[in-house]
């Protein structure tokens, strides 16, 4: 019988099998960029800023702590540039960004001076340093510094610098291809009317979409009647698309149609672990393949979407995450606002529903002073891996450790963000 494991040994488990991954390399245009994780280190191939220029509109001069008074002969502004020989009571007026001229090493603000025709000084109290409101060359980057490391995940404010430093094309990691197919002789298409014993495939919505807000890219082997070859045709077939992850929902429990954990060994994966002692979705199926210095992981996820949906979010949303440096799922504390029970020891997600209030907290918790998150279940006293509806309904996952059967109202409890 396989070893039934803790959350977190799980996930030590999969978080060292993720490193098995080696997604494809592809460059892409700056426009195109943000929210691709870098592959290359963005190098400066200038030195940023190139030359000293002004940060302020006012006068260039060449300090000396004993003048408060120069004659302004010219003016320079950005684009500009009259390369005007500064030197003793000489001052130049100088526009915000402008090259700063021969022998000008500091800035007067203008609403520092006081103008009189083409002679400018000093208004009282104004003491000037030597080097004041100039950039000077390289003061941000060196020529052939390293200006943006490889491995981060570009953002907006990262396209500036890409743009400054000569990037109209990047080398970034592709997504990852996840493919994906759902098991089941009584799934049908959520464009048919169910009979009898028939349930529209939404776990292929459920994937696809999830899929997708991690920016990945799905790929649709959609739905698998309860038979070996078929199910091994698909695995097959998924192997060789190319994909880097493979998931799959239902027939990985213990009933007479459950194939899966026979096949996917037959197509060349290792199992690595089966059952997490979780609820939702403690017959989770871990497995590596690994062929030809490639590698793929496989997730077999219960069949029940709630448990589907879960198990994606606890056991593979997090390590993307990870992998492409995005923003991790947000955890918070928050106060139980109703009691929560239940009947064995797996470490249990609640779907909850979180608001943010006012409310004065005074427990060891005080980090919160007096603004405070207050969370109750969704499922209205019902947490059935059957009710949908209370999925909708969430907005976070409430974690009921494995050691507890009752949580009060008033506790501090610990919630992931859906």
């Amino acid at each position: 019988m396989s070893k039934i494991l803790t959350y977190e040994d799980a996930c030590e488990i999969i978080k060292e099998h993720f490193k098995f991954i080696k997604p494809a390399i592809r460059e892409v245009d700056i426009l195109d960029s943000v929210g691709c994780l870098l592959a290359e280190d963005i190098i400066s191939d200038i030195d940023m800023p190139s030359f000293d220029n002004s940060q302020m509109d006012g006068y260039a001069v060449k300090f000396n702590e004993n003048i408060r008074e120069w004659d302004v002969i010219g003016e320079i502004s950005a684009g500009k540039f009259n390369d005007i020989e500064i030197r003793g009571c000489l001052a130049v007026s100088i526009m915000t960004g402008a090259k700063l001229p021969t022998g000008a090493d500091t800035v007067i603000p203008v609403e520092n001076v006081v103008i009189e025709s083409d002679r400018i000084k000093l208004k009282e109290g104004i003491i000037l340093k030597k080097g004041s409101d100039v950039r000077f060359k390289g003061e941000d980057k060196k020529k052939g510094a390293i200006a943006i490391p490889s491995d981060t995940l570009i953002k907006t404010n990262n396209i500036p610098l890409i743009a400054s430093y000569g990037y109209n094309k990047i080398k970034v990691i592709e997504p990852l291809k996840i493919g994906f197919f759902a098991t089941g002789n009584e799934l049908i298409d959520i464009n048919s009317i169910p009979v009898t014993d028939q349930i529209r495939s939404s776990n292929l919505y459920t994937l696809s979409t999830l899929i997708q807000e991690l920016e990945m890219s799905p790929v649709n082997f959609g739905t698998v009647r309860d038979d070996e070859i078929q199910i091994k045709d698909t695995i097959n077939k998924a192997v060789e698309y190319g994909i880097d992850i493979l998931i799959t929902t239902g027939g990985v429990s213990v009933g007479k149609y459950d194939f899966l954990k026979d096949v996917i060994e037959d197509c060349g994966f290792e199992k690595i672990f089966w059952k997490v002692n979780v609820k939702p979705g403690k017959p989770l199926l871990f497995c590596l393949y690994k062929n030809s210095g490639r590698s793929i992981l496989y997730f077999g996820l219960p069949g029940n979407p709630v448990s589907a949906f879960i198990s994606f979010t606890m056991f593979i949303k997090p390590f993307i995450i990870e992998m492409y440096n995005q923003t991790p799922q947000k955890k918070f504390f928050a106060k139980l606002e109703n009691d929560l029970i239940k009947k064995d020891d797996r470490k249990t997600f609640v779907r909850g529903t979180s608001n943010f209030n006012n409310s004065t907290l005074n427990t060891q918790h005080s980090t919160f002073n007096t603004q405070l998150y207050t969370v109750r279940d969704a499922g209205g006293g019902t947490q059935s891996s059957g009710d949908m509806s209370s999925l909708s309904n969430a907005n976070c996952l409430i974690v009921f450790e494995e050691e507890k059967y009752k949580l009060f109202a008033g506790e501090i409890v610990e919630c992931i963000m859906i």
